[in-house]
């Protein structure tokens, strides 16, 4: 997989969409990726960027706490018994 440039460093969009262009094409063909992630992904392809940008951090708000909320509930079921 190709790293990004360092946070400092500013790339150009052309290469920014290139290096990302490349790890999501290793992405949806790693066997390991969901299919639900494939999806997300070539949804994802055509949409406004600023929709998609706001779409993500929906579901980042949305679906983090929940994931936390789960994990923090097993442990202590794990913890307990």
């Amino acid at each position: 997989m190709l790293p990004l440039p360092h946070s400092t460093l500013r790339a150009e969009p052309e290469l920014m969409l290139a290096l990302t262009q490349a790890r999501i094409t290793w992405v949806l063909d790693h066997p390991h990726t969901s299919g639900w992630v494939k999806d997300a992904l070539r949804g994802a392809e055509g949409i406004d960027p600023v929709t998609l940008q706001n779409d993500v951090e929906m579901i980042r708000h949305l679906l983090l706490p929940r994931c936390q909320a789960q994990i923090d509930l097993a442990m202590g079921k794990v913890l307990v018994e």
